[in-house]
């Protein structure tokens, strides 16, 4: 897999992604006013530039996503992101922000073996080397994180 990630590219901010897997792909564009789009022999693509602000390019998103969380508090059921959906984000942004930070590969495993939790709600980042030889973490982020309250919920019925 590889990220390629430029916030500051000469024809404005970019967000497509591709994911090609051995049974297909996956492709998304950048959000734009409207889907008119323009063929001559000078120029080829889209009538207007993309939104240029994530407020503005993921509205609806942030409206979806808040409308159902709010539902889940109403009516006492499961959130539609998990504990684990979240840990999973945070271990690629930390992974993501040390490849550039160090400019090469970075496992999410090793992100994983760095995290410490004094308790499942006072987590940090620690830098490798203070652990004495033979004593570093597990590597199963699933133990950072608390009881699914919802499948205890399900369990308990």
């Amino acid at each position: 897999a590889m990220v390629d990630v430029c916030r500051q590219s000469s024809y404005g901010y970019d967000q497509r992604a591709e994911v090609l897997g051995t049974s297909g792909m996956i492709a998304t564009d950048n959000v734009y006013p409207n889907t008119a789009k323009i063929y001559k022999n000078s120029f080829t693509g889209n009538a207007d530039m993309p939104y240029d602000f994530f407020l503005s390019r993921y509205n609806e998103a942030y409206v979806t996503e808040t409308v159902a969380f709010c539902e889940s508090l109403v009516n006492d059921s499961p959130v539609p992101c998990t504990g684990q959906d979240g840990l999973a984000a945070l271990i690629m942004a930390l992974a993501a922000d040390k490849s550039a930070e160090e400019n090469r590969w970075v496992s999410f495993q090793e992100v994983v073996k760095s995290v410490y939790c004094e308790d499942p709600l006072h987590c940090e980042t620690l830098p490798m080397d203070v652990f004495p030889e033979g004593f570093q973490p597990s590597g199963d982020p699933r133990d950072l994180l608390l009881p699914d309250v919802d499948a205890q919920k399900v369990a308990a019925v």
